[in-house]
């Protein structure tokens, strides 16, 4: 059985492998894709911590959030 660490490690691998064989076509549509799951994720943590808001609500405060992240340069 893979320790954590090694698990980890493989999937890492696993990832690199895929970014490396990737077209440039790919590579730039990647990037929107990653974005869109990064803003999924963000309302999903938002609906988890405040069950009580909206979606429009939700969608608002991932706004904030994202602005928050620019303001302090977050790559």
């Amino acid at each position: 059985m893979m320790s954590l660490e090694q698990l980890a490690d493989a999937l890492y691998r696993e990832e690199v492998a895929r970014a490396r064989a990737m077209t440039p076509e790919e590579k730039l549509l990647e990037g929107p894709r990653l974005f869109d799951r990064a803003c999924r994720l963000m309302a999903d943590g938002v609906r988890h911590r405040h069950p009580e808001l909206d979606e429009p609500s939700v969608l608002k405060a991932v706004d904030a959030l994202l602005r928050r992240l620019d303001a302090i340069g977050t790559p």
